[in-house]
C-alpha cells in the first residue's frame, strides 16, 4: 500500500502495511504530482531492522523536530537511487546522489534536502546490536560513494525485500531473512563507519592544527614539532595528517606568517614601522628571513611592495582629486 504524507524522520515507526511490487520500481515522483514537503513510502521490518523506501520531491528537513542524526539509539543507512539530496552539520556537507550512500550515527543534529525530487532507501538499526559495540560515532555522519560496493549490495537486496509480500513470508523464512539483513547491514554499516570516522577525526586534527597555527603564527619558536606537541602527537603523525594536502605544515607556517607580513607592507598605517618590526609582527626571526619568503613569492623585495603600494596609494589620491576638480 502506498502511504503519501509529511515527510518526517521516520526514526522508530512502526511496519506500513506490506508494498507492493509496482510500488517500488516505479519512476521518479515529478515535482507536479508531489507537493513540497510531501512523500510516499514503503516499509517493512524484518527482526530489529526497518526498511524504508522513500519517494519524495523538493524538501528541506532544518529543524530539530525534523532533523535527523538525534537519536543516540537508531543508525540510519540512507542509499539514494535517484535524484540528488544534500545532508548538512555544522561542520560538514555532503551532496549524495544515485548510488551513494550515508550512515547517520545519531550524535548530533543533521539537516536533510533536496533541491528536485528524489528516491532514496533508508535501513534503521539500533546501536545495541551485538555486532555494533566497537562502533565509532566521533562523526555525526560518514559518507559511502557510488563505487563502494557494499552498500550498493545491501541497497539491491533492500529493495528486492520491498518487492515482496512481507507478511506472506512463513515464519521460518522471514526469520532467515531477518538473520540475513540484520548481517549484511552489522557488515555495512561498521565498514563505513570506520572508514569514515576515522577520516572525519583526521580532518579534525588537520583543522585544529590550523587553527593553531593562525593563532600563533606571530610566535617565532612556532614549528612541527610544537603544533604536534599542542594537539598531542609524533611529528610523523602530525605529517601523515597532511599526506595528499598540497602543503606540508611546516610551509602552511612560512605561508601565514608570509602573507600577514605583504599586508602589513602594504599598510599605509604601517608605512613608519621598519622592516624588523614588520618581521616581528608577522612571526619571521630576522628580517632576512622575511625578505627571503617574501621574494619567493612576489619577486619583490620587502622594500619594493612597501614602495609599490605607497605609490599605488598616491596615485589613487591623484586621481580622486583631478577628477573632484574635472581636470581628467
Amino acid at each position: 500500500m502506498t502511504q503519501t504524507g509529511t515527510l518526517r524522520r521516520h526514526r522508530g515507526v512502526p511496519p506500513h502495511h506490506p508494498p507492493t511490487p509496482d510500488a517500488v520500481e516505479a519512476p521518479p515522483t515529478t515535482t507536479s504530482t508531489v507537493d513540497r514537503g510531501l512523500a510516499r513510502s514503503r516499509s517493512a521490518r524484518f527482526g530489529e531492522v526497518q526498511i524504508t523506501y522513500l519517494e519524495h520531491g523538493p524538501v528541506n528537513l532544518d529543524d530539530p523536530e525534523r532533523a535527523w542524526g538525534t537519536d543516540p539509539e537508531t543508525l540510519r543507512l540512507l542509499i539514494v537511487v535517484d535524484g540528488d539530496v544534500a545532508l548538512r552539520h555544522a561542520e560538514a556537507v555532503a551532496t549524495l546522489g544515485p548510488r551513494d550512500s550515508a550512515l547517520v550515527l545519531g550524535t548530533a543534529v543533521v539537516t536533510y534536502s533536496s533541491e528536485v525530487p528524489a528516491r532514496v532507501l533508508i535501513c534503521d538499526m539500533p546501536t545495541d546490536h551485538g555486532g555494533l559495540a566497537a562502533l565509532p560515532r566521533q562523526a555525526p555522519f560518514v559518507i559511502g560513494r557510488a563505487d563502494t560496493a557494499v552498500p550498493c549490495a545491501l541497497g539491491a537486496f533492500l529493495l528486492d525485500l520491498l518487492r515482496q509480500d512481507a507478511d506472506r513470508l512463513a515464519p521460518l523464512a522471514r526469520a532467515q531473512v531477518a538473520d540475513v539483513l540484520r548481517n549484511l547491514a552489522a557488515s555495512t554499516i561498521m565498514a563505513l563507519a570506520v572508514a569514515g570516522c576515522t577520516g572525519w577525526e583526521m580532518r579534525k586534527q588537520r583543522q585544529a592544527a590550523l587553527r593553531h597555527i593562525a593563532n600563533k603564527y606571530t610566535d617565532p619558536e612556532l614549528s612541527s614539532a610544537s603544533v604536534a606537541a599542542y594537539l598531542g602527537l609524533s611529528r610523523r603523525s602530525l605529517q601523515r595528517l597532511f599526506e595528499g594536502e598540497d602543503r606540508t605544515v611546516a610551509q602552511r607556517i612560512q605561508e601565514v606568517r608570509t602573507q600577514h607580513a605583504i599586508n602589513r607592507l602594504r599598510d599605509p598605517r604601517l608605512a613608519a614601522a621598519s622592516l624588523a618590526e614588520i618581521a616581528t609582527l608577522s612571526g619571521f626571526g630576522s628580517t632576512i628571513a622575511m625578505r627571503r619568503a617574501i621574494q619567493e613569492i612576489t619577486d619583490s623585495t620587502p622594500s619594493e611592495l612597501r614602495r609599490e603600494a605607497a605609490e599605488a596609494g598616491f596615485l589613487t589620491e591623484w586621481t580622486a582629486e583631478t577628477a573632484t576638480l574635472g581636470l581628467e
